[in-house]
């Protein structure tokens, strides 16, 4: 049989999305990205926008191949299960199902035996240069714009045995591992004994195998001392990805945020006093119901000060569950200029960044081969590109050249 797995949304679906495959492929079935007998949606439903490219994956599925099975699992096949109904799935596997979907779709009988530890959801490999390993799911920060801890579990981490017996395994031909999970900060709260993410950080920095290790998003207000002092270990990649979500005092209290602008900017602060040239990127959310442009206006100066290399800017989207449900929202035309208000910042703040770097040495995983240029990022998170032949998947040093208009980097290998 031949089985396309789709993904939207975050590392940990992708993580999962791949766990799936290599099921289907243990048992010998094709693993395509073309026409298939089986289609899998892992869906995302964190704004709107996710719920509509769930939705068209499905359907685009659909039309390429009438006659195939559509499954449709991940976060919007949680709480909308009508929603996606009306598409015709063949099945909706929930959040405490999805380790089982094999066994669902195929039957008990041809296939391992199913299991409720969730964490039976596992890889070997991963489709790209730079592997995400999952060590944790599930949130119990109810922040008021965001649905997700009513879809996925109660904060649960994995066993740092399986973590680390995992990335023994992908090291071989992976030489970044990123970190990934719902909540990253609350791994190990659940263990017995209790573990941390800092001192789960210091035992994967401490296997001869790794070549490097990225974190993927952190809650400010969680980032202990220990793991701000790795950011100079020479695998750690120096670079962090902070949930900020905005810029404001009365809006991070309104959005059930525990941190405060504050306290943003003093962990911000004690980053780069242990590593200066920190690659700092980040989530802010515009168009929040109470916004106003006082509000914004320093939301802007607050991202001035700190000076993110990259910023993810999201419209608010209104989510169920949550005290902002209705449609309370700030105008279009309001929202779309103080969108590109943030737009401009964002690119001139990644181009004085990637400037820090001009003709310095740095290091690049070659990732993929795209209109004549090998890309790939360097431990700080610049994306760049290079003429050179090189060998796909592995680390070399480069020095950044030139960077163009649109913020593109180029580099040549280091001499």
């Amino acid at each position: 049989m031949k089985v396309n797995v789709k993904t939207l949304g975050c590392k940990v679906n992708q993580y999962e999305s791949q766990a799936i495959r290599e099921q289907f492929a243990s048992l010998g079935h094709t693993i395509t990205k073309k026409k298939a007998d089986l289609y899998i949606i892992n869906t995302c439903t964190v704004t709107k926008t996710a719920d509509k490219k769930s939705r068209k994956n499905i359907l685009q599925a659909k039309k390429e191949n009438p006659k195939a099975k559509i499954v449709a699992c991940g976060c919007l096949a949680e709480l909308n299960k009508d929603y996606l109904k009306k598409t015709g799935v063949d099945h909706i596997i929930a959040q405490k199902n999805k380790q089982n979907l094999i066994n669902i779709i195929l039957g008990d009988g041809l296939c391992p035996p199913a299991s409720k530890d969730p964490w039976k959801l596992k890889i070997n490999n991963y489709p790209h240069k730079r592997a995400f390993v999952k060590i944790e799911d599930g949130c119990d920060n109810f922040c008021s714009f965001c649905k997700i801890p009513y879809l996925r579990p109660k904060p649960t981490s994995r066993k740092k045995k399986d973590i680390i017996d995992e990335i023994k395994r992908l090291s071989a031909d992976h030489p970044e591992i990123v970190l990934s999970g719902v909540n990253l900060n609350l791994y190990g709260k659940d263990l017995r004994p209790k573990n941390s993410l800092s001192n789960l950080t210091e035992d994967i920095l401490n296997l001869n195998c790794l070549g490097r290790l990225r974190i993927s998003s952190l809650q400010p207000l969680l980032i202990d001392n220990k793991l701000i002092s790795l950011i100079s270990h020479p695998k750690m990649c120096p670079h962090l990805h902070l949930s900020f979500q905005y810029g404001q005092n009365s809006i991070l209290k309104a959005m059930n945020k525990k941190e405060t602008v504050e306290l943003y900017l003093e962990r911000v602060a004690a980053i780069k006093k242990t590593y200066p040239k920190t690659a700092i990127s980040c989530d802010i959310i515009i168009g929040f119901p109470g916004e106003t442009e006082r509000t914004f206006q320093q939301t802007v100066n607050f991202l001035k000060k700190v000076k993110p290399m990259r910023i993810h800017i999201f419209t608010f989207s209104a989510r169920e569950k949550t005290p902002f449900a209705a449609d309370n929202l700030i105008d279009k035309n309001t929202t779309k200029k103080r969108y590109i208000t943030l737009s401009k910042l964002a690119k001139k703040l990644s181009l004085d960044y990637a400037r820090l770097f001009l003709n310095q040495k740095l290091s690049m995983v070659a990732e993929e081969k795209k209109n004549g240029y090998i890309t790939g990022y360097t431990q700080n998170y610049i994306k760049v590109n290079i003429k050179n032949e090189i060998k796909l998947g592995s680390t070399v040093g480069v020095k950044i050249t030139k960077i163009d208009k649109n913020n593109k980097v180029f580099a040549q290998l280091a001499t």
